[in-house]
């Protein structure tokens, strides 16, 4: 039905491991989900033709 694990007995068992001791300050990297692309010349052409227009978005959508 059941394992009794009697806890003392068990963490008699188990080897100990080292404590953690840390080598260097800890780094915490976020992702934002913000996708970077590369200009084309086609990309820059639409803005400066969006510009001339005077729209300021030029965001392509499907």
């Amino acid at each position: 039905m059941a394992d009794v694990v009697r806890l003392t007995e068990w963490l008699a068992r188990t080897p100990r491991r080292d404590t953690a001791r840390p080598v260097a300050p800890a780094q915490i990297l976020l992702f934002t989900g913000v996708r970077y692309e590369r200009l084309t010349s086609a990309m820059l052409a639409a803005r400066r033709k969006a510009a001339k227009h005077g729209t300021t978005d030029t965001a392509r959508r499907p």
